[in-house]
């Protein structure tokens, strides 16, 4: 694959000129889609231990995808300690010694690759105060990518966390959230009620009550719209416009596709 050099400099210096979470998102999924890729995921904290923390964002995968690695396949995923031990950008399956996975997470790998993360890079990313991070960025075809883009891909995912990192600074105004409560608040943020979310999630109602009233707690809200709100201007939700560029982006690479078939016809 042959890189744009200007290009790729724009797109990373528009990375980090980005004065919002959710437009750094942007920014970081337009410059990936220079080498293909549609679709990714960020992981924070950085640890070899699964159990703390491994908050999800998910940009571009499917939410089926999404609400089980909340639920539990975070703690079999074997790519963040795998990025995090080499340090380098890392193709999956390419470059893992997939006989040397244990039972359950050879199991992931097969039920990422059912939900479209069949090959990607990993990539572990580092900025102030001992803080990390891991992107999963999902190629797309049979392609490997070359030296130069592994290079590149890991340039935009240290870019866009660093980046990160100097827009939420102020760490103590970001409520620390778990996973059900950021599921929760996915689908506030998408108008459903209390009893939608219930189904949607497969739990009771009461339940999603509760987690209802301690998101209020944390983000010190007392209505619905003010916590999507809120929730959107510190990045803890993807807005409408980051939705429709990942369909666009799609849409656009498939007429790529079609374009290139017909020629070669």
């Amino acid at each position: 694959m042959q890189v744009d050099a200007d290009d790729f400099s724009r797109r990373l210096t528009a990375i980090g000129a980005t004065d919002a979470v959710v437009p750094l998102r942007l920014a970081t999924m337009h410059a990936l889609s220079l080498f293909g890729v549609r679709s990714a995921y960020f992981l924070a904290p950085l640890t070899k231990d699964p159990r703390i923390g491994r908050i999800v964002t998910n940009m571009g995968l499917s939410w089926v995808w999404e609400r089980h690695y909340r639920s539990g396949l975070h703690l079999l995923d074997p790519m963040p300690e795998i990025a995090v031990d080499r340090l380098e950008a890392v193709i999956w399956p390419d470059q893992i010694d997939m006989a040397a996975l244990d039972d359950r997470k050879a199991r992931y790998m097969r039920i990422a690759a059912q939900h479209g993360l069949v090959r990607g890079v990993g990539v572990a990313c580092f900025g102030p105060n001992a803080r990390s991070g891991y992107l999963g960025a999902v190629l797309q075809g049979d392609e490997t990518p070359g030296a130069i883009v592994l290079q590149c891909i890991h340039a935009i995912g240290q870019t866009s966390f660093q980046r990160y990192c100097r827009l939420v600074r102020d760490h103590a105004d970001i409520p620390d959230l778990s996973n059900r409560e950021l599921e929760v608040l996915h689908w506030i943020g998408r108008g459903k009620s209390n009893s939608v979310i219930a189904a949607i999630l497969d739990i009771s109602a009461s339940s999603v009550d509760v987690y209802v009233r301690r998101l209020f707690a944390k983000l010190r809200v007392s209505d619905r719209t003010s916590a999507s709100l809120k929730a959107h201007s510190q990045g803890l939700l993807v807005s409408g416009d980051y939705e429709r560029f990942v369909r666009d982006s799609a849409m656009q690479q498939a007429e790529i596709g079609r374009a290139s078939c017909r020629e070669r016809v």
